[in-house]
């Protein structure tokens, strides 16, 4: 099946690029029969305060109304593509091999982000030109978009990402739609493994955790949906998967006591935004 492809890269006419105390931020956008949601998703990101953003969307070839959405906001979308993939983690490692930005970050077609999230991520990596890697606070929606859960700031240990606990069923996921890097950790990682079907960001975490220490800013950034269509069966997959990534020692004991790393983690998160306050009046 031949290629579609738009966007104002493909007329010509996409002239943004980082400039002086300004960086270029690419998000990408997988999505494959997501005309439910998917407005929602783009709304959320060309309403941000910060406008200085690379948008692409890859699209799998959908036979809903995708592609008219799509084109009803192709002036403000940097780059689409409609084209058989082999999976979401596919269309993401397609869509970050064309971003030309020095920020990255991808949302999935049926989650959004609050207005101001990617100006607070500006200033984040410009006041800590070390971090490489930052989330922020977990939130979840409803299927009509309303808040309906929001967690607490927790500290992340790197040497628990890379034993692979950061797991629904261990210590909580790492909120994929709060979470953005620099595109040099994405290289140095060799990017997202698309041959992964549920757990391409889990793999990613743990992988990005032997480059970099990742910051939490203790703030709402973005949102995941949960809806109807969601299955159990595809949690059952996810954690199939995690195993094949990383097989968890002891995972009774580090079950039964989750719930006391997860309490240290907030008096941790607590004790560090206390400490930096202190450097700031100082």
């Amino acid at each position: 099946m031949y290629k579609l492809e738009g966007g104002l890269k493909a007329k010509g006419l996409f002239n943004k690029k980082t400039r002086e105390g300004k960086p270029l931020i690419s998000i990408v956008t997988p999505v494959y029969n997501g005309e439910k949601y998917l407005e929602e998703t783009i709304q959320s990101i060309i309403a941000q305060t910060y406008d200085n953003i690379e948008y692409i969307i890859m699209d799998g070839k959908s036979t809903d109304r995708t592609m008219d959405i799509i084109r009803k906001y192709e002036n403000r979308i940097a780059y689409w593509v409609s084209e058989p993939d082999k999976g979401m983690y596919d269309a993401i490692k397609k869509g970050f091999k064309v971003a030309t930005g020095e920020i990255f970050a991808w949302l999935n077609s049926d989650d959004k982000y609050y207005q101001s999230a990617v100006e607070v991520i500006v200033k984040t990596f410009k006041k800590y030109p070390k971090v490489e890697w930052v989330t922020g606070i977990p939130t979840v929606y409803d299927e009509n978009g309303l808040i309906v859960r929001v967690g607490g700031p927790l500290f992340y240990f790197n040497k628990f990402f890379r034993m692979g606990l950061y797991r629904g069923d261990i210590l909580g996921w790492l909120q994929q739609e709060s979470t953005f890097w620099r595109k040099s950790l994405w290289e140095r990682v060799g990017g997202i493994n698309n041959s992964l079907k549920f757990a391409g960001d889990y793999d990613l975490w743990i992988r990005f955790s032997k480059q970099s220490h990742i910051y939490v800013i203790p703030t709402i950034l973005g949102g995941f949906r949960s809806h109807s269509s969601q299955k159990s069966k595809e949690i059952e997959e996810y954690y199939a998967e995690c195993d094949a990534i990383k097989k968890i020692m002891f995972k009774r004991f580090w079950q039964a006591i989750r719930h006391l790393i997860r309490l240290y983690s907030i008096l941790m998160a607590v004790n560090r935004r206390r400490k930096e306050k202190v450097l700031l009046k100082e």
